[in-house]
């Protein structure tokens, strides 16, 4: 038996010692402090060592108890960011994805997996009142906006082919995630092309204000293409005013994109709040925090495929799908 094989007694001793460590962590929560008492200088010491040249065996387990002493209880008394703790099924079921090992990126590498990422995908926009909208399972909101963003290039100022043309503007509440100025950075918008649209005491984005800034920018010559809205700011959890921007982004034939990475899904338990949110032409959600699922857990839904399609599928002759059929000839990258 090679040293990549496990015999199946073997494998069951090792998640049995990983199962009890797991739970004594979980039944040990309350009386945890919330951070560590650990320094820079300890966990160097503890977890940076030259490159092995043989596997540690048992030594091993060692050191996943000091992983566990010195990482951040998961309770209820920590407020510092926004992340949800984490579940306990979620993370056996984790143990399952993990040794299944699939590449969804395709149906016929994956038929089981890919179905439930279009399950759940379908169950989160039904959830959050955008039913029909499709979608894909990211990791995390961060990147869910940049693809987001993506698609809304290449719906309003396609580059994929012969790069940017001319002068793009995007427009967003000075009170967005940083995600949405570094996603326009990495696209080769310019950072200097998203306007901050003032925020008002409530710290929602003002629409008389955005309708200047895009008037203002069409004044000049520029090409307004996208505008992003904020289902629950981080700082404050502001929800911008939806129906307004969407009806603005209308007039204007911007793409509309919602970050509600860190709000949307209190949709669920307030609808009325996010009244409009299924108006956007993509919106970014975070499970990882509010449904408490393991990190990264992020998802991106969108209302058109085809717009996702255009923005993403590209291809080699190695991976062309043989298949017509509309779910088995599904792949990303197609």
């Amino acid at each position: 038996m090679s040293l990549l094989e496990v015999a199946p007694h073997e494998f069951r001793r090792l998640a049995a010692e990983v199962t009890e460590i797991a739970a004594d962590y979980l039944s040990s929560l309350e009386s945890r402090p919330v951070f560590p008492k650990t320094s820079g200088q300890e966990t160097q010491h503890l977890f940076q060592a030259p490159l092995p040249e043989e596997a540690m065996g048992a030594k091993a387990f060692k050191y996943l108890h000091d992983v566990v002493n010195h990482s951040r209880a998961q309770n209820g008394r920590f407020f510092g960011y926004v992340l949800g703790s984490g579940e306990p099924v979620g993370a056996i079921a984790d143990l399952l994805a993990s040794v299944l090992n699939q590449n969804v990126t395709a149906w016929r590498s994956a038929p089981a997996a890919v179905t439930l990422e279009r399950t759940v995908v379908s169950w989160l926009a039904e959830a959050i009142g955008c039913a029909g909208f499709q979608g894909s399972l990211t990791g995390g909101g961060s990147l869910a906006n940049l693809m987001g963003l993506a698609m809304a290039r290449e719906a309003k100022a396609p580059a994929n082919e012969h790069g940017l043309a001319g002068k793009c503007v995007l427009y967003a509440s000075e009170e967005v995630h940083m995600s949405i100025p570094k996603s326009v950075a990495l696209l080769g918008l310019g950072r200097e092309n998203l306007r901050l649209v003032p925020a008002g005491r409530d710290f929602r984005l003002i629409p008389a204000k955005l309708e200047k800034a895009i008037q203002a920018d069409k004044a000049s010559g520029k090409t307004p293409m996208a505008v992003v809205a904020s289902a629950g700011t981080v700082n404050t959890g502001a929800i911008d005013p939806l129906p307004e921007i969407a009806d603005i982004a209308r007039q204007h034939n911007l793409w509309l994109h919602v970050d509600g990475a860190y709000g949307a899904l209190a949709a669920i338990a307030a609808p009325d709040k996010f009244a409009g949110l299924e108006l956007a032409d993509s919106i970014s959600l975070d499970p990882h925090k509010w449904l408490f699922q393991s990190l990264d857990c992020g998802c991106l839904l969108y209302r058109d495929a085809s717009a996702a399609q255009r923005a993403f599928s590209h291809t080699g002759d190695y991976a062309k799908s043989l298949s017509s059929d509309p779910i088995e000839g599904f792949a990303f990258f197609e």
